[in-house]
């Protein structure tokens, strides 16, 4: 499969339509997923930890300290993160803090890029990626679209787009539509739209690009210059999604869906 590698220039922009969902992780912890045990977890983190420069001791049983030494040369202070172990359905979920100021973003990348192969759990975002044939590139940018992730939410398919002129990873999970702003340092999330809240979503094709239109409460939403097959991709996945609710929670004649569920039917996703 071709793999597409499309360089973005992100613009410090956000879109008006906002409906927030409880994220995994507040502004000062980050949430890590990890497919092996609490046990093994800790003793990757430890090892990719001193591999990347930095000394790992263990305060408790579920506590690892990683000192972060200070060097004149390459312009660092002295800092210290602190990785919670615990056992997860999934293996083992850890979560980051940093003993003063903001988390270092910069180490946590440098940690993750040095644990083996296959132990960090991305919600489904590696296979989505493969899926549409588009290069993420290594666990920094990985890293900023799992971020936003609940728990138990699942990425079904991505793209990359525009929102107005702000260039972002178009991202279709199993609860949610997002356009995620595609920089380590952006403003973020700047589209969320609920499964219940899209009315219509339809595809069209243009000379730049494919299109998403997405109708909400508060109007239309227009997502420009998708990658060939990405749009549809998305509007096909969203279309299996809605479907396989409707088998779990089939409508109720004179009954609403509840909040945040998508319509039992296909209704209103298109195909240009």
């Amino acid at each position: 499969m071709a793999v597409k590698n499309r360089r973005l220039t992100p613009k410090n922009q956000r879109h008006e339509y906002t409906e927030s969902i409880q994220m995994t992780s507040a502004p000062e912890t980050v949430l890590w997923t990890m497919l092996t045990s609490a046990d093994v977890s800790r003793d990757h983190i430890r090892g990719a930890a001193v591999e990347s420069g930095l000394r790992a001791t263990s305060s408790d049983e579920d506590r690892i300290n990683i000192e972060i030494p200070f060097s004149l040369r390459k312009r660092r202070r002295a800092a210290r993160l602190t990785a919670t172990v615990r056992p997860s359905a999934r293996g083992a979920e850890i979560a980051w803090t940093g003993d003063s100021g903001p988390l270092n973003h910069y180490h946590l990348a440098s940690i993750e890029e040095k644990l083996p192969e296959g132990v960090m759990y991305y919600h489904g975002l590696e296979d989505s990626a493969l899926r549409a044939g588009l290069s993420l590139g290594g666990p920094t940018t990985l890293r900023v679209i799992v971020r936003e992730m609940a728990r138990d939410e699942t990425i079904r398919a991505i793209g990359m787009g525009h929102l107005d002129e702000t260039e972002g990873y178009i991202v279709l999970t199993t609860r949610r539509l997002l356009v995620i702003e595609a920089s380590s340092h952006g403003s973020g999330t700047l589209l969320d739209a609920p499964h219940g809240s899209i009315e219509a979503l339809s595809l069209g094709k243009r000379i730049t690009g494919e299109t998403l239109r997405v109708v909400l409460p508060r109007g239309p939403v227009v997502i420009s210059r998708l990658g060939h097959g990405e749009g549809h991709g998305i509007v096909k996945s969203f279309r299996e999604e809605i479907k396989e609710r409707a088998r779990f929670v089939p409508s109720l004649s004179g009954h609403s869906s509840a909040p945040g569920s998508p319509k039992s039917t296909t209704e209103g996703v298109t195909f240009d």
